[in-house]
């Protein structure tokens, strides 16, 4: 009989590498990486210096985003790049795509209010 342990890490362990692909203004980005591990998202935090999720997000995708061939897409300095030289919902599609598991569904906004919703509220 397994271990918890070990059939939570056959279950869900990080040694399997994903793809993903996210579409950067009608073009795809397409990058790959292993699940995130508490380990990691704590030494991103660290490495962020802020309380700013995003900060945090930009560092694991650093840390994380692989190419085809396993090697590193962004080096170590990449940051303040990502920060202040591409667009916010750019960079933001990418780190949701980087922590969002493929069976996760996103999920969809409605920001439209149905006529029964505006009535009660009134």
């Amino acid at each position: 009989m397994k271990s918890a342990i070990d059939w939570l890490e056959d279950v869900a362990g990080v040694d399997i590498k994903r793809e993903k692909t996210v579409s950067i203004h009608g073009k795809e980005f397409t990058f790959y990486h292993y699940p995130l591990t508490l380990a990691e998202q704590k030494a991103a935090n660290k490495a962020a210096r802020s309380d700013d999720p995003t900060d945090s997000g930009i560092e694991l995708l650093i840390a994380k985003a692989l190419d085809e061939n396993g090697q590193r897409m962004f080096r170590a300095d990449a940051g303040p790049r990502l920060r202040n030289r591409v667009e916010r919902s750019e960079v933001e599609k990418i780190l949701v795509a980087l922590i969002v598991n493929d069976e996760e569904e996103m999920p969809e906004l409605d920001m439209k209010s149905d006529d029964e919703t505006v009535k009660k509220a009134k």
